[in-house]
């Protein structure tokens, strides 16, 4: 077993890359799935969406990259849920004078790939060394965006860095998906939008998405993934379709 490694990032923020993240790690672990989840983003949500957050001077994911730096291992706790595990985020964490090395997540991570079935990776919007070295260590990238006339740019600009870290730090990241989130397509901007992003990206590359649902919110509330907080609801059906698009076509390719 060799996990397939999935960023979920967008350079803009505001797309439920963390609901993406949390929900689609829940799913996953339900099936039988073992997952990690590596809290890039220092906001640390992921981390809040399971009901973890570490203690003072406990290891995190964002110890990857100082100096001397011990083990991604020793950052990895379980969570509460079936099959998921979590390397939560330094919230006080910033990019300091010394340069993040791209390769730096990618080395740390080999090591516990053969435990696990996919690592998802909750990236920062705006930290470009966190993302570059999110994108040097994944396979497949998972692309959240509104469904609103900036998202076209706005994905254009992130796929333009998903091609120049594909093309010459990481070989092995060679698929990328776009997930609208909050669909409606009775909104006619939503459905003109939808189709340009087919027109420029292709339409296998776009996925059904997500719906509005208040109980993806409320979930988060109450620090626990949407499967365990309303288990019969629109967003548990589109997330069980956003996994089995993981488990059938990325993580078999």
């Amino acid at each position: 077993m060799t996990a397939a490694v999935i960023a979920v990032s967008n350079r803009k923020g505001g797309t439920a890359k963390t609901t993406t993240a949390v929900n689609l790690a829940a799913e996953l672990g339900a099936r039988g799935r073992r997952v990690l989840v590596l809290d890039l983003d220092t906001q640390g949500h992921a981390g809040l969406g399971f009901g973890l957050r570490p203690g003072p001077g406990e290891p995190t994911v964002h110890d990857t990259f100082r100096g001397g730096a011990p083990a991604l291992a020793r950052a990895v706790r379980a969570t509460p849920y079936p099959n998921i595990d979590l390397a939560p985020a330094d919230r006080g964490f910033e990019v300091g004078p010394e340069p993040i090395a791209p390769a730096s997540l990618a080395r740390a991570l080999d090591p516990l790939r053969a435990h696990y079935d996919a690592v998802l990776i909750d990236t920062s919007p705006s930290a470009d060394a966190l993302l570059v070295a999110a994108l040097a260590a994944a396979d497949h990238v998972l692309v959240p965006t509104l469904l609103h006339h900036l998202a076209v740019d706005g994905v254009g600009q992130f796929a333009r860095s998903y091609v120049r870290v594909a093309a010459t730090l990481n070989p092995r990241l060679t698929g990328i998906s776009l997930l609208p989130v909050q669909v409606d397509m009775r909104v006619t901007m939503q459905r003109e939008t939808r189709a340009r992003l087919a027109e420029r990206f292709g339409e296998t590359r776009l996925l059904a998405g997500i719906r509005p649902d208040i109980a993806l919110a409320e979930a988060f509330g109450s620090h626990r993934p949407v499967k365990y907080h309303k288990p019969r609801t629109r967003s548990v059906v589109d997330f069980e379709a956003l996994c089995d698009h993981v488990c059938f076509r990325v993580m078999q390719h």
